[in-house]
C-alpha cells in the first residue's frame, strides 16, 4: 500500500514540474470500498439511539481539563488561513491559542508546516510517512492511511478524554462518525458541519419591488411567475430571474419539484440511483426551459460567471435569484451603493410545484477529518484540545468561566480557523433561534460566543445602518430570516440526504466530474431552447453509457441494502 500511495505522489511531483505555477495537483484515488464496507453494514443494522446508549455505558468523561503532569509536545500541520488577522509578532505557532494550550493544559503546539496546497503537502508526506502528530485531512486520504496503518484509534482516547460537550455532537452526528470507523475502531475525529440548517435554498426577491408588489408570499410557481412579471412590467427589470453557467440556481430550485438532480436517491425499485436519472429532474428542467423561452432568464446566461450574473441586480436589471442563506453578502451592501436605500434582496421559502412536503437534497457535509499518527503518545492531547476550541466558543459563556469579551478574540479576524487539527464546526440551529428570539423580544441573553457576536454584529444594521452587517441580519434577524428558516426545515424533517454518505467508490472518483459535467452541457441545452425537452431521455441514456451505470452499481454495493 505504502509502495502504491508513493507512486501517486511521485506522479504528482511529475504534473507539477510540468504544469507550473497556478495548477493545484490532483488527491490521489483511492480503494476506499474495502475500508469502509464494516462501517456501513453496521450502519444500516444500528438505529441512533442504541449508538448513543452505547456510547454514554462505554466511559464517563474523566476530568478533561487537568493538564498533563509534565510538558506534552504535539506536532501539527495547518492550512493556509489567508484572512487571519494575528497580533504583531504571532503567527500560526505562536498565538492566543496555543498560549492557552499551554498555559491550561501543558501542551506545547509546534507547527511543522503551514501550506496554501494542504492536501497536496499532506499526500506527498503520507507517501514518504513524514506525518506529523496530529492533522486534518480529507476523506480519500483518511481511508488510504487506514488501509497503511498510518493512523491510530481513538476510541480509547475519545471516550476517557472527549468533553460531555463534544460527544454530545458526535452522538448527533454518529452517521459521520461512522464513515471514520472500521472493525469497531474510531480513526478520526471528523470536523462536523456548520447544521443543515444551513444547506437548505430559499428565494430571494428585490424588496422594495416586492412590497410595491403587493404580494406577501411566494407560495407556488405560479405564483413565482407573477413576481417576474410584475418585476418586468413594473420595475423595469429586464430578466425575470437570474441564472449562471454552473446553473447553481437551477439547482437551488430543485426541491420545488421535488427533484434531486445532485445528489444519490433511493430509486422506485428500492435501489440507489443518481436523482438526475429521475422524472422530477426532466420536470425541472421543462419549467426553466419555458422561463427562457418568455425571456425570464437572460439569454446568454451560459456565458456569465457569478460576478457577472449579479452584475444585473447591482444595476437594477432582475429581482429574484434562488440562493442559499447566505445571499444576503450578494445582493445585499453592493446593491444599496449602487440602486440606493431599501433595494437589497430578502429571502423568502420556495415556491413549490404542488402541496407536497419540498424536501432539500443534502450531500455529504463533513469536509475533514482530525487524526493522530500511529506511534505518537498521547493521542488524548488531540482530543482535549477540541474539547478546549468547544469550550471556548461553544461553552464558555453558559457555564460562566469566560465573559463575551474574552471569548470574542478567539472568534474574530479568522482565528477560529488557525488551530489546525484542534478544531470542529458548530450547528448553527441553537445560536441562529437566539439571536432571532433576540430580536423578537428585545431580550439580549446568549449561550455561546457565536450566538453574541452573531447578534451584534447584524444589530449594527439597525443601529447603525451599517452596510456589511446587512447579510447576518437577513440571515438571523428578520421575520422571514434565512436560517431561521433552515431551522424550520430541520424541524419539519425536510432535509433529504444523499445515499453516499461518505467515502466515495473508486469508480466515482476516478470520473471526477467528467459525468455531471456531461449533464450540465446537457441541462443548457435543453434550458436554452438548442434541445427540446425531450432531448432528457437521450442525454440520460448517453450518461448511463458513458460511465453512470458503472458509478450506479459501485454505489449500490457499497451503500445499498
Amino acid at each position: 500500500m505504502l509502495k502504491r500511495i508513493l507512486c501517486m505522489a511521485l506522479a504528482i511531483l511529475m504534473m507539477l514540474s510540468v504544469a507550473g505555477c497556478g495548477t493545484a495537483a490532483p488527491t490521489p484515488s483511492a480503494t476506499p470500498e474495502a475500508s469502509v464496507a464494516a462501517t456501513v453494514e453496521a450502519s444500516a443494522e444500528a438505529t441512533p439511539e442504541a449508538t448513543v446508549e452505547a456510547t454514554e455505558a462505554a466511559a464517563v468523561t474523566t476530568d478533561w481539563t487537568a493538564p498533563f503532569p509534565e510538558p506534552v509536545e504535539i506536532h501539527i500541520a495547518a492550512g493556509q488561513v489567508v484572512n487571519a488577522k494575528f497580533a504583531e509578532g504571532e503567527d500560526m505557532g505562536n498565538n492566543l491559542w496555543t498560549k492557552r494550550f499551554k498555559k491550561l493544559y501543558n501542551v506545547d503546539v509546534i507547527v511543522d508546516w503551514v501550506s496554501a496546497e494542504y492536501d497536496t503537502k499532506l499526500n506527498l508526506a503520507i507517501a514518504s510517512s513524514t506525518l506529523p502528530d496530529a492533522f486534518s485531512c480529507n476523506i480519500v486520504q483518511l481511508n488510504q492511511m487506514i488501509e497503511a496503518g498510518l493512523i491510530q484509534d481513538l476510541k480509547g482516547a475519545y471516550e476517557s478524554t472527549a468533553s460531555n460537550s463534544i460527544k454530545k455532537m458526535m452522538e448527533d452526528n454518529w452517521d459521520i462518525v461512522e464513515t471514520a470507523s472500521k472493525d469497531g475502531k474510531i480513526y478520526a475525529m471528523p470536523r462536523l458541519h456548520y447544521g443543515y440548517e444551513c444547506e437548505t435554498s430559499f428565494m430571494w426577491a428585490r424588496q422594495d419591488w416586492f412590497k410595491a408588489s403587493g404580494m406577501t408570499e411566494i407560495k407556488t410557481i405560479e405564483d413565482f411567475e407573477t413576481l417576474m412579471t410584475t418585476f418586468m412590467k413594473n420595475n423595469g427589470a429586464k430578466f425575470g430571474t437570474m441564472l449562471e453557467k454552473t446553473l447553481d440556481q437551477f439547482f437551488k430550485t430543485a426541491a420545488s419539484f421535488h427533484a434531486a438532480p445532485k445528489i444519490w436517491v433511493d430509486g422506485p425499485d428500492g435501489s440507489i440511483v443518481y436523482g438526475a436519472t429521475l422524472p422530477e429532474t426532466k420536470n425541472l428542467l421543462a419549467k426553466w426551459a419555458e422561463w427562457y423561452k418568455k425571456g425570464y432568464v437572460r439569454k446568454d446566461f451560459a456565458s456569465l460567471d457569478s460576478a457577472a450574473m449579479l452584475e444585473d441586480a447591482n444595476n437594477g436589471l432582475v429581482g429574484t435569484f434562488a440562493q442559499a442563506n447566505w445571499a444576503g453578502w450578494q445582493v445585499g451592501k453592493q446593491i444599496v451603493d449602487n440602486q440606493g436605500e431599501g433595494t437589497y434582496f430578502m429571502g423568502h421559502e420556495l415556491p413549490a410545484v404542488d402541496d407536497k412536503k419540498i424536501m432539500y437534497p443534502i450531500v455529504f457535509t463533513n469536509s475533514a477529518y482530525n487524526v493522530v499518527r500511529k506511534d505518537y503518545a498521547h493521542p488524548e492531547a488531540m482530543i482535549k484540545l477540541i474539547n478546549c476550541y468547544c469550550d471556548v466558543l461553544n461553552d464558555s459563556i453558559s457555564n460562566g468561566t469566560m465573559t463575551i469579551d474574552e471569548v470574542m478574540p478567539f472568534g474574530s479576524n479568522d482565528m477560529h480557523h488557525v488551530t489546525g487539527p484542534f478544531k470542529v464546526e458548530f450547528a448553527s440551529y441553537k445560536d441562529t433561534a437566539e439571536v432571532h428570539k433576540a430580536f423578537e423580544t428585545g431580550v439580549e441573553k446568549f449561550s455561546t460566543g457565536y450566538a453574541n457576536l452573531y447578534y451584534f454584529e447584524a444589530k449594527k444594521w439597525i443601529t447603525d445602518g451599517d452596510l456589511t452587517s446587512l447579510g447576518r441580519y437577513l440571515q438571523m434577524g428578520t421575520k422571514e430570516a434565512t436560517l431561521f428558516l433552515g431551522n424550520g426545515h430541520v424541524d419539519n424533517e425536510q432535509i433529504l440526504k444523499s445515499k453516499l454518505w461518505g467515502a466515495s467508490p473508486t469508480a466515482v472518483l476516478d470520473y471526477g466530474t467528467t459525468l455531471d459535467d456531461l449533464l450540465i452541457e446537457g441541462y443548457t441545452k435543453i434550458i436554452m431552447g438548442v434541445e427540446p425537452i425531450e432531448y432528457y431521455d437521450t442525454l440520460i441514456s448517453d450518461w448511463k453509457q458513458a460511465g453512470g451505470d458503472e458509478c450506479t452499481a459501485a454505489i449500490n454495493a457499497m451503500y445499498g441494502k
